[in-house]
């Protein structure tokens, strides 16, 4: 990643950082020309932060240092239109239970980052329950700071895996970019210059409900021929067992799409090629140079991602045949492709918050 910083700037905020303790010097290494570089990495014991995921059935959290390391993770089933106050209760106590059990306690914490499979107003409220029914209105930040005794930030899931791609991912260093997720529904994320972009009301880049056949099947949103009522998990696992006689899980239609068993095939190929069209619109509007494709789709691999391609060019203004290879948005996946994006993107959605230190003589 390149910085317009000079190396006088770097080493002016090196040494405050150093004096904070936000990172420490490790051994010197020598490439044998010259002064041996220094090697530094980030103090783990500045301070720990939590990220709880708030999912269909089941909510699972973590714990990580400043330096990323991963400190716990654990996960637990809940009912299937479970209550916001009993998800808090069940979150503070096992959280309390594994802070405890690695010598700190939740106050110890730099904060809890929660994310959540709906749109989230800028003061944290649920816009739309329509996958958890009893969170809608929910204020995520007020419910939970009534638990649990640390700084709560909240967003929705599909951003929380951006930041996870940018920290952790296959979007480290990159500015501007769109994430698409195909996992049980289809979410996304809009980064311009760093910065996950929220929208007016917090719903930017609901991708899943781009229309894309006003008489089609009716979505959970109430509207007709979203993008994932073609392509969401929960649609291609109906038609599955419907065609198989028998439940077929999300991941088991993954492996079975995989090995490209009879019928499988069919579905995916059908999906893929939807999914590209709704690419094709996010590309007309916005004309990212970057595309993070990410969710358990995605790890079907070119039997998905093939096809999808060859839909969202068929979808999108071609540039001269002599521009192709400058102009032509980059596809790439993610590095986390089940939910490990959208936990890990909670931790970091706190990371990021605490990483807004003031008082450094640079500023971007």
């Amino acid at each position: 990643m390149e910085s317009s910083w000079t190396r006088s700037t770097v080493s002016t905020l090196l040494s405050e950082l150093k004096d904070r303790g936000v990172v420490l010097d490790l051994d010197t290494k020598s490439n044998g020309f010259g002064r041996p570089s220094q090697l530094l990495s980030l103090n783990p014991e500045t301070g720990r932060c939590a990220g709880v995921l708030l999912g269909l059935g089941e909510i699972r959290i973590v714990i990580c240092d400043l330096a990323h390391s991963l400190l716990s993770d654990v996960w637990f089933e809940m009912p299937r239109d479970y209550a916001p106050e009993a998800a808090a209760k069940q979150i503070e106590a096992n959280l309390a239970r594994e802070c405890a059990s690695l010598g700190f306690a939740i106050p110890d914490l730099l904060g809890v980052g929660l994310a959540i499979s709906a749109p989230l107003s800028y003061d944290g409220r649920v816009l739309n329950g329509d996958v958890l029914p009893t969170w809608g209105g929910v204020n995520l930040a007020a419910l939970f700071s009534d638990y649990l005794d640390c700084p709560i930030h909240a967003e929705n899931e599909s951003h929380c895996g951006a930041l996870a791609e940018m920290t952790w991912g296959a979007a480290i260093g990159e500015k501007d970019f769109v994430l698409f997720k195909f996992d049980l529904g289809v979410g996304g994320a809009i980064v311009r210059d760093g910065v996950v972009q929220r929208g007016f009301t917090g719903s930017a880049a609901e991708f899943g409900h781009l229309v894309l056949d006003p008489n089609g099947a009716l979505c959970r949103c109430g509207n007709r021929g979203c993008l994932q009522t073609f392509v969401g998990g929960y649609h291609l696992v109906r038609h599955a067992e419907e065609f198989g006689g028998h439940p077929v899980t999300i991941d088991q239609f993954v492996e079975h799409a995989r090995d490209g068993r009879l019928g499988y095939r069919r579905l995916i190929a059908d999906a893929a090629d939807k999914a590209g069209w709704g690419m094709g619109i996010a590309a007309t509007i916005l004309n990212p140079p970057l595309f993070v494709i990410v969710g358990k789709l995605a790890a079907i691999g070119e039997a998905f991602l093939t096809p999808m391609e060859r839909s969202f060019l068929r979808h999108t203004l071609q540039p001269p045949d002599q521009l192709i290879e400058t102009t032509r948005p980059r596809f790439v996946v993610g590095k986390f492709l089940g939910n490990d994006d959208t936990v890990l993107g909670a931790v970091a959605l706190v990371l990021h918050q605490h990483g807004r230190v003031t008082g450094f003589s640079a500023r971007n």
